[in-house]
């Protein structure tokens, strides 16, 4: 239930507060005072769309708060999932600056709009004149008649589960579609694996063979070289071994004269012991130094084999690629084991839908009569006793599950009675629409426990004795939920139980939009305007005192 609604520096509005009561509450006034404005900032605040423009001139920004008693309303779970806090009153407040950018809180908490305009559906409903369309749609059709079986709560939880069926029916798809493009992509990486599971590649294997291609290809050239040092070491015509033994003997005989020699000689004979270790080295190297033609044309040709695969593979660790081509593999078996899964998972989403739907669509039929003949009454208490409805309900071919369960819904017009049923969109008049309408939403709030219904003008289209009998209808449904009515009809305005009128006046030379709540004789005064215009005589108050029942 809204509380109170305030408004500052919003189009014409400069600082205007809103206090609607409980039940019935009518707003009036002049064409162009100001109505839909007051409507506009409420939509505003409920997460409609703003721009610089909503922003009265010469002010930085507009600031709409609205406040509402949620006290009896379900909604606890919705504020503990989106992180709220929750009481039995909920402030909602947004702030719109004059580059279009807004802020808006929910209790004092920042939220997102789509999270206001979720939040706003299970509190207030707006109907206006444009809202009529909404007659036509499948949705709107099905929630009226699932509000007046009781099942409204079921088909919510028919519809997720539904979401979930779909869900899990677009991954399998998916699946399936994988599966079946994989089909080439699977051959193409077992064959991938097969050209390297029979190259075989050891660990390290390139690594080690380069080393041995090396050693084998540098063979002959190391051999002559090692048989030259070996030759200068000892057997060339002057080989070093022996002129450093005459080097010895030389310093021995330096040495004997002279000790500081001695050293020297000692010197020499470390050397003589390294040479003649490095000559044995050298033999003992040179035998084991491999010319194996043959073996490096093998090695060659597997390098050549490996280096290809390396490349083709864009990497040099064949043997991981081995690991990794095995395990991309293995997806695909897992994913034939993870669709027979979902397969399994999805038939049972689909039986447990289908019950759902099958007893959906049989609450529906049970109820489908009652509501004509309800609505049918109604239709004749609005000034259309020969107009009626029907509902067509027929069900899916072939069982199909659909968001709307297992059914099609149209509903049928006829204006007279004898006259054929045609879609209604097709053949009501606006004024018939209108009342039908009022007769639709009364089901859906009285059924669905809406907190508060807004009708904006619903009253388009009719008169006198049908007028009196449309505010008597919405003084009924005010008894169970809150009512707000803008109207021009002095039959609908005279049942208010509260009743305001908003107006123009001229503030600081500028023109500006306020609203008031009338007392008994201003609702005399305004009743009577209604009535008769400007030209108010005496006759034409004792109408809307009688009206008022003053």
């Amino acid at each position: 239930m809204l509380l109170e609604l305030k408004v500052k520096n919003y189009a014409l509005i400069q600082d205007l507060t809103f206090t609607p009561g409980d039940s019935f509450n009518v707003i009036t006034g002049e064409t162009g005072s100001g109505k839909s404005i007051l409507l506009g900032a409420l939509g505003l605040v409920l997460g409609e769309r703003a721009d610089s423009y909503s922003i009265r001139e010469n002010t930085e920004k507009c600031i709409i708060e609205a406040e509402f008693e949620i006290g009896k309303y379900n909604l606890l779970d919705w504020f503990i999932e989106n992180d709220f806090d929750h009481s039995e009153k909920l402030s909602i407040r947004r702030e719109i600056n004059t580059s279009g950018k807004s802020r808006i809180f929910i209790n004092d908490t920042p939220a997102q709009l789509s999270q206001v305009r979720e939040l706003g559906l299970s509190m207030i409903d707006i109907h206006s004149q444009h809202d009529n369309l909404s007659l036509f749609n499948k949705k709107f059709q099905f929630d009226v008649l699932d509000a007046y079986a009781g099942q409204l709560d079921v088909c919510k939880n028919y519809a997720a589960k539904f979401h979930s069926f779909n869900k899990l029916n677009e991954k399998l798809k998916l699946l399936e579609e994988k599966e079946n493009k994989g089909i080439q992509e699977k051959e193409f990486l077992e064959w991938q694996l097969n050209e390297l599971v029979e190259a075989a590649p050891g660990e390290n294997e390139q690594e080690l063979l380069d080393a041995e291609y090396k050693e084998l290809s540098n063979a002959e050239n190391t051999l002559q070289k090692l048989s030259g040092i070996f030759s200068i070491l000892n057997e060339t015509e002057n080989p070093v071994l022996s002129v450093l033994n005459l080097l010895r003997n030389e310093i021995d005989q330096v040495a004997k004269n002279d000790t500081r020699f001695s050293d020297l000689s000692k010197r020499i004979d470390v050397l003589n012991i390294e040479l003649k270790d490095i000559s044995s080295e050298i033999e003992v190297l040179s035998d084991k130094v491999r010319s194996d033609p043959e073996r490096l044309s093998i090695v060659n040709e597997r390098l050549s084999l490996l280096h290809q695969l390396s490349r083709k593979h864009g990497t040099e660790d064949l043997k991981q690629k081995i690991f990794d081509l095995e395990d991309e593999l293995a997806l695909f078996d897992n994913l034939s084991s993870e669709i027979f899964t979902y397969r399994k998972d999805l038939e049972v989403l689909h039986n447990e839908a289908l019950l759902m739907a099958n007893l959906i669509s049989s609450s529906r039929s049970s109820h489908l009569h009652k509501l004509e003949e309800e609505i049918n009454l109604k239709l004749k208490d609005l000034g259309m006793p020969g107009a009626s409805i029907m509902i067509e309900l027929t069900q899916n071919e072939n069982s199909e599950l659909s968001l709307n369960g297992l059914n099609e819904i149209s509903i049928l017009f006829s204006p007279a009675k004898g006259k054929q049923y045609n879609p209604i969109q097709n053949i009501a008049s606006g004024g018939e629409i209108s009342r039908l309408m009022l007769i639709l939403k009364s089901v859906l709030a009285t059924k669905n426990a809406l907190p508060t219904l807004i009708f904006d003008e619903i009253d388009t289209g009719v008169s006198g004795e049908v007028a009196i009998r449309m505010a008597e209808m919405l003084e009924e449904l005010s008894l169970k939920i809150q009512i707000i009515v803008i109207t021009h009809l002095p039959q609908i305005a005279s049942k208010g139980n509260k009743h305001f009128t908003v107006f123009k006046k001229q503030y600081e030379m500028k023109t500006v939009t306020d609203i008031k709540e009338l007392t008994k004789e201003e609702r005399v005064n305004e009743i009577a305007e209604m009535i008769g215009g400007k030209s108010i005589d005496e006759s034409i108050r004792a109408s809307a005192r009688h009206l008022l029942k003053v």
